[in-house]
């Protein structure tokens, strides 16, 4: 094991001496740092290598950008195909966001009922505003005697109720008060004179019953009058004893109970015509103060209000937009779509590519392989010449417009980018296309 292991290690210590010494002393050495990496086909003539910079490049637009949305969602439209030119603030992608335009509306709804309440207190009342103030008050006014007319008819309907309870209360005492003692005593004074009289006019009677013309004799006639007296003062002594009947004392009981129920249905509405009074003296004042607010100068505080009141949806509304926008992709700049990265229904990430734009009416060649030991020897402004394998027998004429400031670190390598802007363009000349660009040293 030991034996592998350090065979390999000499050959890794072998192979990497072959590399340093290839790059150190190789056919790349021969020439300035300028000189290409291209296969000895696509190198020039010898004797223009030590005053050639050679590097590989690709044509993109001077202006172009990966567009995202801020939040991530749902994609519910694409509004543009690809190779579609766009206006900036064209609306080129959007996500779900329904919740978010019903929020855009319900606030530019805001602002336009701010703006119509500043511009009324600007203009103030209107003569038909002020006309229907006053036929409010007014018909306050109505509302108001009618209902304190139906709260005294409801006071008048409880002072009679409890004025018939009364009246009904009082026969009942006064049936179930009798008879008292007094009375007892006198019917039975009266009964006893009655009994006396009848037995005086009974004997009186007796003495001449064999006259055969009794029936003639004043004795006859007296005993039938005190026969009735007294059976009239049994029948009253009867009533005082016993009392009133069972029957009159539930006809006045059910008197006092219907009296009752009438005072206090009485009572129950009383309340609500009070209520009603109420809510009828409440709307007059408002309607009173209403019109008084049309008939009055706007001050300065009400303006102002009204003012803030306007800045404050306006200031809603631009959050509402501010919002619907972190779902949207708007163009920034105008421009053709290169590529579109998503379709409709798929998830994107807030942050993720969606859309690719640049204008392609105004492209340059960035570098993509300029090594640092040949960015040295360049400035801006010095003639170049391009060429693309998508028309390799045309030579383009530029110069170099801007030397990144910072190296580019890839595939192993240190490179920097150069811009160069060409002189003309060829209509068949496409984004992204490879391009060769030797620059001439002086």
């Amino acid at each position: 094991m030991r034996r592998l292991m350090g065979l390999i290690l000499a050959g890794l210590l072998v192979a990497g001496a072959a590399w340093w010494g290839y790059t150190t002393y190789g056919p790349s050495q021969e020439t300035r740092p300028g000189q290409p990496r291209e296969t000895a086909e696509a190198q020039p003539p010898p004797e223009d290598l030590e005053s050639v910079v050679w590097a590989s490049g690709r044509l993109v637009p001077r202006r172009w950008a990966n567009l995202s949305t801020q939040v991530g969602g749902t994609v519910a439209q694409i509004h543009v195909a690809e190779g579609d030119w766009v206006q900036a603030g064209d609306l080129l992608l959007e996500l779900e966001n329904r919740t978010l335009e019903a929020q855009v509306t319900q606030a530019r709804a805001r602002l336009a009922q701010a703006r119509a309440a500043f511009d009324k207190v600007q203009a103030g009342p209107t003569e038909a505003e002020v006309a229907a103030a006053r036929a409010e008050v007014a018909g306050a006014q109505a509302a108001l005697a009618q209902a304190e007319g139906q709260l005294q008819e409801a006071q008048a309907a409880l002072a009679q109720a409890e004025a018939q309870l009364a009246i009904a209360q009082a026969q009942y005492d006064e049936l179930i008060s009798h008879p008292t003692e007094p009375e007892r005593r006198l019917a039975e004074a009266e009964l006893e004179r009655a009994q006396a009289a009848l037995n005086q006019a009974t004997a009186a009677y007796n003495q001449v019953r064999g006259d055969p013309n009794i029936a003639a004799r004043p004795e006859a006639l007296a005993l039938q009058q005190a026969t009735a007296a007294f059976k009239a003062a049994q029948a009253q002594y009867d009533l005082k004893v016993q009392g009133p009947t069972p029957e009159r004392r539930a006809i006045a009981l059910a008197q006092v109970r219907s009296a009752q129920a009438a005072v206090a249905l009485a009572r129950a509405r009383l309340p609500g015509a009070q209520a009603h009074v109420d809510a009828a003296r409440a709307r007059l004042a408002g309607a009173q103060a209403a019109l008084e607010r049309l008939l009055a100068t706007p001050t300065e505080e009400d303006l102002a209000m009204a003012q803030a009141d306007v800045e404050a949806a306006i200031a809603g509304l631009a959050n509402a937009h501010a919002q619907l926008r972190q779902t949207q992709v708007i163009a920034p700049f105008q421009g053709q779509v290169g590529r579109i990265h998503v379709r409709p229904g798929e998830l994107a990430g807030a942050g993720q590519p969606l859309i690719l734009l640049g204008d392609t009416r105004a492209m340059h060649v960035e570098t993509t392989d300029l090594r640092e030991t040949d960015v040295v020897f360049l400035q801006e402004g010095m003639s170049v010449e391009v060429t693309f394998d998508a028309l390799p027998e045309e030579t383009f004429q530029g110069t170099v417009a801007r030397i990144a400031p910072v190296s580019r670190a890839e595939q192993g390598g240190t490179n920097y980018t150069v811009e160069i802007a060409l002189d003309r363009l060829d209509s068949r000349l496409r984004w992204g296309m490879t391009a060769f660009v030797n620059i001439e040293i002086p």
